[in-house]
């Protein structure tokens, strides 16, 4: 013991030599690397009266042609324009688009023994869906014949799913979510549900708590129809688009909240009730979009540490244009202990409504921020604090993953963004170099480093070399280097 204490200040008299009458070394860290088309929506009177082609969105000036097909025991009347007014007794009839969204109706009349006119492949057919009491619905639209739809029924307190049944009262499926193949035609599915007092009511909570109301139009479906959340608590509130359809928007009382398809919501004083609104648009490209290459941004840093710490893990943004709402996944790694408490957002966020839900996975939490707009540039949105316990193994890096991102540009349209994780490196207190051991070389390595300064190859780690923590490099933690030495041999 007596002959390792010799070394050592031997080693600190050769090496710190220099260092005598000058001031404490304190480094500075370096920086860390033409017109849109428009809709022409085309309705049926009566719907089971027949089908139409030609609507959806068109360039300014061109020629659309449309056309109206007869069901069975039904002749085509007429068309008409937004106002009423009749503009054509042919079932054939073009039109010059304006650069407005356009209205037109075709009009068929009941005529027993007519034959139904044969139809292209781009017809769509309406498929309604309907509640028994006791639950709500979602997934009814217009849809092409052989189309896979996503229909979902959700039961009130009390109740229970008893199944789906068709017009003709037949049972289609005994699942509350399933996919539907869609026929020719227009057709009805009900969803049915028993009144059941015996199944599980909320449970009793030392909190007040509220319901949660989610409805859909048609053209998708909602991840739950009711639930009920503890004031304060957040839960994940979504929606999903069937094919043909895009996402418009979550609506809070007919007022637009955020057109996230997918969002954290903090459940406040009282019930509230959330509509997902979804538009007929077959030629939508499928949610989110992709940006043009790097136009937007989401990313951690590397943060480095021992053992025994808290550290701050802050989340960053670049964004070449203007966002408005965002919303994504944040996964943390098994040992290292995310406290959620200390989630804030960033200086230029004040105007965002922030929260945070757990997703049912463990470590995985959805993050909102809504209310809000960021310009171009680069900026912190959010701060949050990392627990490294004490037993976390040495010489290991783990991952704080980012995904599921969306967010809402200027013009509202929907985008995903690039995403880097961020980086956890776990190394010993006083392992200088990175090595795994706390030995003599560290000391070597943190006095050549007070003289010569820190070398470009990363060879020194600053984050665990700062022994004494108070903030300075200095011989000071030479000396508690060759103490963790010392104490680790005993």
């Amino acid at each position: 013991m007596r002959v390792k204490r010799i070394l050592f200040f031997m080693v600190v008299v050769l090496l710190c030599a220099p260092l005598w009458g000058q001031d404490d070394f304190n480094p500075t860290d370096p920086p860390e690397p033409g017109a849109p088309p428009t809709k022409l929506v085309i309705n049926v009177v009566p719907e089971e009266g027949g089908s139409v082609s030609g609507e959806g969105r068109h360039v300014l000036g061109t020629t659309v042609n449309v056309h109206a097909y007869s069901s069975s025991n039904f002749v085509f009347s007429h068309w008409s324009d937004a106002e009423g007014n009749t503009v054509s007794t042919e079932p054939d009839y073009s039109i010059v688009k304006q650069n407005e969204t356009e209205t037109l109706t075709a009009h068929f009349t009941y005529s027993p023994g007519s034959p139904a006119e044969p139809l292209p492949g781009n017809i769509y057919y309406r498929l309604k869906v309907e509640a028994g009491e006791g639950g709500s619905v979602s997934g009814g639209g217009k849809y092409q014949a052989g189309a896979e739809v996503t229909l979902n029924a959700s039961c009130n307190t009390n109740f229970k799913f008893a199944g789906w049944t068709d017009s003709n009262g037949e049972t289609v499926s005994y699942a509350a979510s399933f996919t539907y193949i869609k026929k020719e035609g227009m057709e009805t599915l009900t969803a049915h549900f028993e009144y059941d007092p015996d199944s599980p009511s909320e449970p009793d909570m030392p909190v007040l708590s509220h319901k949660v109301y989610m409805e859909a139009t048609e053209g998708g479906t909602v991840s739950d129809g009711v639930k009920r959340v503890k004031e304060g608590s957040s839960t994940t509130v979504s929606a999903s688009r069937n094919s043909g359809y895009k996402f418009v928007g979550w609506y809070l009382d007919g007022e637009l909240y955020t057109t996230l398809s997918s969002f954290s919501y903090t459940m406040g004083t009282a019930d509230v009730h959330f509509e997902a609104r979804f538009e007929f648009d077959p030629d939508s490209p499928a949610e989110p979009q992709q940006p043009e290459d790097k136009k937007y941004a989401l990313y951690f840093m590397t943060e480095i540490t021992y053992p025994g710490t808290t550290i701050d893990c802050p989340l960053f943004f670049t964004s070449l244009d203007e966002v408005r709402d965002m919303t994504f996944n944040m996964t943390f790694p098994q040992g290292i202990v995310p406290l959620m408490e200390t989630l804030k957002t960033g200086d230029d966020l004040k105007d965002y409504t922030l929260s945070v839900a757990e997703t049912g996975e463990e470590n995985v939490y959805c993050v909102s921020l809504i209310g809000g707009s960021l310009p171009a540039g680069s900026r912190q949105v959010l701060s949050l604090q990392l627990s490294v316990p004490e037993d976390t193994p040495l010489n290991q890096t783990y991952q704080v993953k980012l995904n599921q991102v969306s967010l809402t540009q200027a013009d509202m349209t929907t985008v995903t963004a690039s995403t880097r994780n961020g980086r956890v490196q776990i190394f010993a207190l006083g392992d200088t170099n990175g090595d795994g051991e706390v030995n003599m070389t560290d000391i070597v390595n943190l006095v050549k480093t007070l003289i010569d300064g820190k070398p470009d190859d990363k060879s020194f780690i600053e984050e665990v070399s700062d022994v004494s923590g108070d903030g300075e490099l200095t011989i000071t933690d030479a000396v508690g280097v060759n103490e963790i030495i010392l104490n680790q041999n005993q």
